[in-house]
């Protein structure tokens, strides 16, 4: 391809495979920050107070977040959040945006009622 005297040189899969480094780079940078993520455990809480702060999220509609008393390679994982939906016997039926998730009471080691996030909120 000429243009007024001037040969473009295309470097064609060159170019390409840079772009193709750079996002790869920029995923392995935020999968590491991941990696180094670390939970904080929270107090543990009695079952009754585990058991009131659900019930007040059930009856308000509030937004419940939830740590679960069991470590990952040595890490809690993120809070739960979610609508309580039910209880039935020892479960708890948590609606989170994504999925319907079924938490053994037992299980849980501390219960809040967490924040809601607003939509015009830029850290949403």
């Amino acid at each position: 391809m000429k243009m007024s005297g001037y040969e473009y040189n295309d470097r064609k899969m060159a170019k390409w495979q840079g772009f193709v480094l750079s996002d790869h780079a920029e995923l392995l940078q935020k999968s590491d920050a991941l990696k180094n993520k670390c939970t904080l455990p929270k107090q543990k809480q009695s079952s009754e107070s585990i058991s009131e702060t659900i019930f007040q999220a059930f009856s308000t509609k509030k937004q419940l977040a939830l740590q679960m008393d069991f470590l990952i390679n040595g890490l809690y994982e993120d809070d739960l959040i979610g609508i309580v939906i039910g209880q039935e016997e020892n479960n708890l039926y948590l609606q989170t945006y994504s999925e319907l998730i079924i938490i053994d009471s037992s299980l849980i080691r501390h219960a809040e009622i967490a924040e809601s996030k607003k939509w015009w909120d830029e850290s949403f």
